[in-house]
């Protein structure tokens, strides 16, 4: 089908519900992004992402990821059908087009601020942008300027913001746009050499964010990832801490203690203690390490929250910068109960080699960590202790500690195993892993039981696992045609025929297709012709099916 030949293809239906939907402006977004190469988004109960390809001839490939399937294709690509057909067709203009730069530059001063203000009246994001551009230029005060900014922010939000003031997540890129332009503000003031104006500006737009991310649908991390940058730039402020004069140094460490006491904060103690982490580096003397160690005692009560327990390593680099070598060692005994500050005493211990002291609290976590039932921890603590058998040398507990964790399906490990025996110490050694691998009950044991097939040239188990778990004969199917093709063949046969059997869109038939091409590239063509003969007979209903069958 081509461009010309779009009423001969579509039922009447959905060729008038397609020219509907262009003529009230669904469509949002359409983009030539490559010759011939089309991607488009168009509005209906959910954003829809239409991609369309003109090969050579003219003829057209086109995708839609909405559910539809009951026609070659859907309005929603019909009607970006049609707007590129209206686009291909249009005349091309006799003379270039002039420059707006100097259409612009053509204009009068009176011509130019009367056009302004009317755009400004007319358009609330050209009032937007340019109250942004006159703030800080007409030498106001700072506070003022932070209050506007922030104005500028909210506005872009309520613009994007359903009426209970919540953003869905359709409207959120939109919603931050505002707090991006006023980022702009602060890289030209870094760029100016005032990191401080550069640091404040940076803030306000990081509890604006932190605001938005709990009243918005944040699916696609658009606001966590603006909340990152705004940490990122408070993180090289910090470093540039140096080269500030003493006065702007000290503002910016209280400014950061302020940001990290927040009220929009919340409980947001990944964030907070970034704030806390750049203020510590900032810490000169001991009026600015209480208030330090003030704030962190006040954001972290009590001491088992997040909070308190990452923040006591902050604590130690602040004992271990200003306190005795005595005080630093007493610190870690108090607090060797949290597991960073254990993770540092064990550490502490190995480089000194003291290895009796580092098997002591690494025991000593496996203990306390089994009777809190936090089986992540009890297994990084015996990863220290193997840590230390390496470093001695010694053999049996390395082996005993090696098998575990290769038997509960930790690749790496299975390799450093091996090494550990002899060939002939080994058979028994494998049988015993690989009992545990068949297993399966833990995470991660079937990839590594395969990879363990494969590295053992278990090739007729790898295809039992790969008879059971036909899903997986795509991955596998290389390491067993050579002894095995028409078992593979057959089991790609009983994967595709349940993968078109649960198919319901084009997306599905389009991943059901393309198992079907793995096949002939395995050297199964002839089995694939009859899945797609059986195919056409069985769902010879679903047009986009057989569409995408056509292009195998």
């Amino acid at each position: 089908m081509k461009l010309t030949e779009i009423e001969n293809h579509i039922s009447p239906v959905i060729l008038r519900r397609g020219q509907q939907y262009r003529e009230d402006g669904n469509i949002i977004e359409l983009e030539e992004v490559d010759e011939g190469v089309y991607h488009a988004e168009v509005e209906g109960s959910d954003i829809y992402e239409v991609n369309v390809r003109l090969d050579a001839g003219g003829h057209i490939h086109s995708s839609c990821d909405c559910p539809f399937d009951m026609d070659v294709m859907c309005k929603h690509e019909v009607a970006v059908l049609l707007e590129i057909r209206a686009m291909v067709a249009a005349p091309r203009e006799s003379k270039p087009k002039a420059k707006l730069s100097d259409q612009v530059s053509a204009l009068s001063k009176d011509q130019l601020v009367k056009l302004l203000l009317e755009y400004a009246y007319d358009i609330r994001e050209v009032k937007q942008r340019l109250d942004l551009y006159f703030i800080a230029s007409n030498g106001g005060n700072e506070e003022d300027d932070l209050k506007s900014y922030v104005k500028i922010i909210q506005s872009y939000i309520k613009q994007n913001a359903e009426r209970g003031g919540f953003v869905p997540y359709r409207n959120v890129s939109k919603a931050i746009q505002g707090a991006q332009l006023v980022l702009e503000k602060a890289s030209k003031a870094e760029e100016n050499g005032d990191i401080l104006l550069a640091a404040r500006i940076t803030i306000c737009v990081l509890h604006e964010m932190v605001e938005l991310i709990q009243s918005s649908d944040d699916s696609s991390g658009y606001v966590g990832d603006l909340i990152n940058e705004c940490l990122g730039w408070v993180n090289d402020f910090s470093n540039s801490g140096q080269s500030l004069t003493p006065s702007d140094r000290n503002s910016l460490f209280h400014m950061l203690l302020h940001a990290a006491k927040h009220p929009g904060m919340g409980e947001w103690d990944e964030w907070k203690l970034s704030l806390l982490e750049n203020s510590l580096q900032l810490v000169t003397d001991a009026q600015e390490r209480q208030e330090w160690e003030e704030c962190v005692n006040r954001l972290g009560t009590g001491a088992d929250t997040y909070l308190a327990k990452k923040a006591a390593v902050l604590k130690y680099q602040l004992i271990q910068r200003y306190d005795s070598k005595e005080q630093a060692a007493q610190f870690i005994e108090v607090n060797r109960g949290l597991e960073d500050i254990r993770q540092l005493a064990i550490t502490a211990a190995i480089s000194q080699k003291n290895y009796e002291e580092a098997l002591r609290l690494a025991l000593e976590g496996e203990q306390q960590d089994a009777d809190r039932r936090l089986p992540g921890l009890v297994i990084q603590w015996k990863k220290k202790r193997l840590e230390v058998y390496k470093l001695t040398n010694a053999i049996e507990p390395q082996r005993q500690l090696t098998e575990e964790f290769a038997s509960s399906g930790e690749y790496p490990y299975y390799l450093q195993l091996k090494e550990l025996y002899s060939s002939k110490e080994w058979t028994a050694v494998y049988a015993r892993v690989l009992a545990e691998l068949e297993k399966g009950k833990r995470w991660g044991s079937s990839s590594t039981y395969t990879k363990v097939l494969i590295e053992e040239k278990e090739t007729l188990r790898l295809l039992q696992y790969v008879s059971q778990n036909p899903e997986t004969v795509v991955q596998f199917y290389s390491h067993l045609t050579g002894q095995y093709p028409n078992e593979v063949y057959e089991i790609f046969r009983k994967q595709i025929e349940e993968s078109l059997a649960a198919a319901s869109n084009r997306k599905a038939y389009q991943n059901s297709c393309q198992i079907i091409r793995v096949l002939m590239k395995a050297g199964g063509k002839e089995t694939a012709r009859e899945i797609i003969a059986s195919a056409r007979l069985r769902y010879s209903n679903r047009p986009a099916l057989m569409d995408e069958l056509n292009s195998v």
